[in-house]
């Protein structure tokens, strides 16, 4: 009798082994598999992102992104070489609803639906033209999902997700209002309303994230980018012309909350 109850603890060991950690933050051990803990409801929560484009004369565009709260402030920054000038512009976007159903079955949902505020400011001849422009746009998608295997001493298996878009429907509409400090008006721009729905054939539109941390509670995904080259042409009889591309590198950095 002791030998059949020992044979069931052993059982139920096995049928509970646990997890190892896969991403950098992952716990340590956890009872639940890691397409168990991927699954479910998920809201952003927290949002970074920054880019940088570096031209082979010098010139440069970068953009930071922060989310507060629900609200997700970009600034951007262009760097004219030619004159040694630096122009920034920012925006603020109010994240309405940033949720990913994330499906057992290996399917998703995701829906992100913002609104964005900008400011732009032209001076003309002595006067002011300010605009302020507020653009309401909503996105749905569906599609498939999985996990990536491993890359050898890059990625271990299940480290990374991919999301396949399957279908996609949009909405965008804009309103400016501009004011002038030569007779103070004011007036107001109410833009189209646009939308539509795209269809994609399996794996022509994908995202691969890196899972940085899947815990119970708490997800974040990251994305990072590095691109550069160099072009070589060399004409019949003459010598080699050799040029490099922009450098364009980009991190971004979601966290998920679990929906309760």
């Amino acid at each position: 009798m002791k030998k059949a109850v020992l044979m069931l603890a052993v059982g139920g060991l096995m049928l509970a082994t646990p997890s190892c950690k896969k991403g950098e933050n992952d716990p340590a051990l956890s009872l639940s598999s890691r397409k168990a803990r991927i699954s479910g409801a998920w809201d952003v929560t927290g949002y970074e992102s920054a880019t940088t484009n570096t031209e082979a004369d010098g010139d440069y565009q970068s953009s930071v992104s922060t989310m507060s709260g629900d609200v997700i402030t970009t600034t951007w920054t262009d760097y004219d070489a030619s004159n040694a000038t630096t122009t920034s512009s920012s925006s603020t976007k109010t994240l309405n609803e940033g949720s990913y159903v994330i499906n057992k079955d290996g399917t998703f949902e995701l829906t992100w639906n913002t609104t964005t505020v900008s400011t732009s400011t032209v001076d003309v001849f002595g006067g002011t033209f300010t605009t302020v422009t507020t653009t309401v746009q909503t996105s749905s998608e569906t599609g498939n999902w999985s996990f990536v295997g491993k890359v050898k001493d890059v990625y271990a298996n299940k480290e990374r997700v991919v999301l396949n878009t399957l279908s996609h429907t949009w909405t965008s509409q804009s309103t400016s209002v501009t004011t002038n400090t030569f007779d103070s008006t004011v007036d107001t721009n109410n833009g189209d309303l646009n939308t539509g729905t795209d269809t994609y054939h399996s794996g022509e539109w994908t995202m691969t994230y890196e899972i940085d941390q899947l815990k119970g509670k708490e997800m974040i995904w990251k994305v990072m980018e590095n691109n550069t080259g160099t072009n070589s042409t060399t004409p019949f009889g003459g010598s080699t012309t050799t040029t490099t591309d922009d450098v364009y590198t980009a991190d971004q950095t979601i966290t998920f909350t679990a929906v309760k």
